[in-house]
């Protein structure tokens, strides 16, 4: 008896040692499930440079910078390609201020996707850029958006062929229009990151004028040579907004021709912070509203860590020191698209 009294004493406390152990697994799992989860797409990841690598990348931008500026007229044709997996996304994701109620019952319903949030999002974008100094331009996207079951074609235009900066938007096939004038040439290139953020960077970069997304860009680093269409390039690393950003660089040129986003990365408080001051413009706000807006937005950022998805511009027909007139800088606006003034 006193055996068995002993065995079922020692079960009993393995039992209880075990559903301890099991449970606190659990817990720990989780944990270690969300830190992952946190850290988001590896992919997206980059890795901190070494001096070496930041040496070489900042030699590299400053022949870039000296590249474009140095030419009289730049003309360049290329393409942008977005593939984006949503399908990690969910409803409450989308609404971080659920309370843990709404959210248990958001997660019974993982099959259902959260409303106008398709599993998937893809884009193709022709894109022309045309400059030339002291102050023309013209940078156009004409592409093809897919998202679920709707597909709709979009334009994008900034030009000027004189003294005034235009802008044109035509989304959904015609569905919403707008052409406006803008007050400079930088609110102008603005509407340009949508074809292709890389060709809104070529414009500043000719143009020797900041560049507002650089200021969300840090770790540059140099990494190994590639190729481009049977083009030696260099390539470059770096943090945009949190996420991966690769760059070839033409060896021959010190021109781009090709970039990379990964995206699946945390976006940190301090970016958010830098682009809601970078470009929100609206003075007419107060800090209250200032504070509210950027609390939502770092709590949307969260939903970044599930997105996966790789944007790519890549650039050929590189032509400089052409010589153009005003006139190659005149967009063909559509006769039933009427002109109004910018709101920035």
């Amino acid at each position: 008896m006193k055996t068995v009294l002993t065995i079922s004493c020692v079960v009993v406390a393995l039992a209880v040692l075990g559903g301890g152990g099991w449970f606190g697994y659990k817990k720990i799992k989780a944990r270690h499930d969300a830190a992952i989860a946190a850290k988001g797409n590896p992919a997206a990841q980059v890795p901190t440079p070494t001096v070496t690598q930041t040496s070489g990348a900042m030699d590299i931008l400053s022949k870039v910078h000296n590249a474009y500026t140095n030419v009289s007229s730049l003309s360049i044709e290329g393409t942008s390609s977005m593939v984006i997996d949503m399908s990690q996304v969910t409803a409450a994701d989308m609404n971080p201020n659920m309370t843990d109620a709404q959210k248990k019952a958001a997660e019974k319903k993982t099959a259902r996707r959260p409303a106008n949030i398709p599993k998937a999002i893809t884009n193709s974008t022709d894109i022309t850029i045309k400059l030339a100094r002291p102050d023309l331009f013209l940078v156009e996207g004409t592409g093809k958006t897919e998202a679920g079951r709707m597909t709709m074609t979009n334009t994008t235009a900034a030009w000027s062929s004189g003294n005034t900066n235009y802008t044109l938007m035509i989304v959904g096939g015609g569905a919403y229009k707008k052409f406006t004038t803008v007050p400079d040439r930088k609110t102008a290139l603005m509407i340009t990151a949508q074809s292709g953020g890389l060709a809104m960077a070529i414009a500043q970069l000719f143009f020797d004028e900041p560049s507002e997304m650089g200021k969300f860009i840090t770790d540059w680093g140099q990494t190994d040579d590639d190729s481009v269409d049977g083009q030696d390039c260099y390539t470059l690393t770096a943090k945009m907004m949190g996420q991966k950003l690769k760059l070839w660089v033409s060896k021959s040129s010190y021109m781009f021709l090709q970039s990379e986003i990964t995206l699946g990365a945390p976006v940190s408080d301090t970016d958010i912070d830098a682009m809601m001051s970078t470009f929100d413009t609206n003075t007419n706000k107060t800090p209250a509203q200032i504070e509210k807006e950027k609390a939502q937005a770092k709590q949307q950022a969260a939903m970044m860590t599930k997105i996966r998805g790789v944007i790519t511009e890549t650039y050929d027909n590189i032509e400089t020191n052409q010589t153009f007139t005003a006139d190659d800088f005149n967009y063909p606006v559509p006769a039933n698209v009427k002109l109004t003034a910018s709101k920035f």
